[in-house]
């Protein structure tokens, strides 16, 4: 059944799922996705249901014992917990709806089948009022797996992600760590290891990620009966909008001075915190922090906390401030930590404008240009992996800067001065040979400034293109970010950045793309 044509029995289930006292199996509608996959699938549509209202939707990504083609195993024991997201106390709380695609019997969240499942929630879309800044993806197992694979394929399509019981590739943290995530895992988990999770928090947090991780002691593998009914899961999902974290509701932990703002800029050698966490009406244990690669300790205070002289190293610095709650959960045990993180550059009087304030060779070795511009070895990155070539290019008398280059999903976060920057991207493609073969997206400070660019399309093969953007840059950290779009991995080759004026240069829209 498509979703664009509800038969006479679909409205039935619809105005039966809008009596019914609390969301079953039977309340979920079947239909296929129309991306030519055939993909069963199970949507749930919620009680009361408005057109002229928009709502959130999460997305369930099952295991691997829930594989198969009937559109019914996906739901067994409740979504093994996840329908009890749709009790009736949640759904008062907030309406969602639900969809549960169903993978292919040895199949995998991965590939063709994880753009599918995705694919359901623009078709679902197309029928219902759905919110696009409110979609959650969520899923146990091989869908805790799938769940990090959906949110590092798209990073832009996921408002919040709960992964439970997976793991993944550390490589992309860098790239998705400003979205908000959720882990649960059991320590004594022999199916699924829990360093997996263990893993991706430690990358995200290495990435100034502001993550939530209920790490239960015991429960072994099927911890979600009990994970989904954690009494703040639902309301903290259902408050996380695309692009703007919620930044009250909880767990949460906020560092509020000097700044609340991710970023801080200073000539000091020490830095005092202060902030605030929250746990609701539950106690949390201790708040702690430490330097990425550096010092650490214990912070005076819990719900209202503060730090005094943390050590600060000449140039970037990350601080990340964890507190530690009960998992709320007395049989599994266990602990819930949450952060939040400040990036703190250390640094002389601010630049004149016209410095140089950045050049880094990514991906290769320290190298100065035929301009005398000195490139830094590769460094200020997170995520992504390197390649070489050995080929005449053109457009440039700088071969080597274009033979190295670093790909995949992958950031790079620099300390600056707050104020105007102009950055220049250096692209070659010495990998591929026709148009088409690579196309992906580059961000800058939030905004994307280059979606679906393809080198060679816009270049051609083996022939260096720089694209140059002015910038403004408030929180002291200036942001770059690429990503894998729908061809091929990202790739950037070199880039610097340059201090500009007062920022009179500067577009409306903070851009000025050259």
């Amino acid at each position: 059944m498509s979703v664009s044509r509800i038969t006479c029995a679909a409205l039935a289930l619809i105005v039966f799922a809008a009596t019914a006292n609390a969301a079953t199996r039977d309340d979920f509608l079947y239909a296929n996705a129309d991306d030519g996959s055939n993909l069963p699938f199970r949507y749930f549509v919620p009680p009361g249901y408005d057109g002229a209202e928009a709502y959130p939707l999460i997305l369930f990504l099952h295991g691997a014992g829930e594989r198969g083609n009937d559109n019914e195993a996906q739901l067994n024991n409740n979504a093994n917990g996840a329908m009890r997201l749709l009790d009736d106390a949640n759904l008062a709380l907030q309406p969602v709806f639900m969809i549960a695609p169903q993978c292919p019997t040895d199949g995998w969240w991965s590939g063709g089948t994880l753009t599918s499942a995705i694919h359901l929630v623009d078709q679902l879309s197309a029928t219902y009022n759905i919110d696009p800044d409110r979609i959650y993806v969520t899923g146990l197992s091989m869908g805790g797996m799938g769940t990090w694979s959906a949110v590092t394929a798209q990073p832009d399509r996921f408002a919040a992600a709960v992964p439970m019981s997976g793991n993944g590739d550390t490589n992309p943290a860098g790239a998705v760590s400003a979205i908000p995530f959720w882990f649960f895992h059991a320590a004594n988990d022999g199916t699924v290891g829990v360093e997996g999770t263990d893993n991706l928090v430690a990358a995200l947090r290495n990435s100034a990620g502001n993550v939530i991780y209920t790490r239960y002691d015991t429960g072994g593998h099927g911890i979600w009966p009990v994970a989904y009914v954690h009494p703040l899961l639902f309301q903290w999902l259902v408050s996380q909008q695309r692009g703007v974290p919620s930044a009250i509701t909880p767990p949460i932990l906020r560092i509020e001075s000097p700044t609340d703002q991710p970023g801080w800029t200073t000539e000091d050698a020490t830095i005092d915190l202060a902030g605030s966490a929250n746990h609701d009406t539950d106690a949390i244990e201790s708040v702690a922090w430490d330097l990425l690669g550096g010092s650490g300790g214990a912070a005076s205070g819990t719900a209202s906390w503060s730090i005094g002289g943390i050590p600060l190293n000449n140039g970037a610095n990350l601080i990340r401030v964890i507190a530690t709650a009960p998992s709320l959960h007395d049989e599994y045990g266990g602990h819930t930590t949450f952060n939040d993180s400040l990036r703190v550059s250390r640094m002389g009087p601010p630049p004149d404008p016209g410095t140089i304030v950045a050049a880094i060779n990514a991906g290769g070795d320290a190298y100065t240009a035929t301009d005398d511009t000195p490139y830094a070895a590769d460094n200020a990155f997170d995520g992504g992996s390197t390649q070489v070539s050995d080929v005449d290019l053109g457009n440039t008398d700088d071969d080597a800067l274009y033979n190295n280059w670093r790909f995949g999903d992958f950031a790079y976060h620099l300390p600056v001065y707050p104020g105007a920057y102009t950055v220049e991207l250096h692209f070659a493609d010495t990998y591929n040979s026709a148009p088409g073969q690579r196309i992906f997206n580059v961000a800058i400070e939030g905004t994307t400034v280059l979606p679906d660019f393809d080198i060679i399309a816009t270049a051609g093969a083996n022939v260096a293109v720089i694209r140059t953007f002015d910038v403004n840059v408030a929180d002291g950290v200036l942001d770059i970010v690429l990503s894998n779009g729908s061809v091929g991995n990202a790739r950037l080759d070199a880039f610097r950045v340059i201090r500009l004026g007062d920022g009179n240069s500067i577009f409306a829209d903070g851009f000025d793309a050259n």
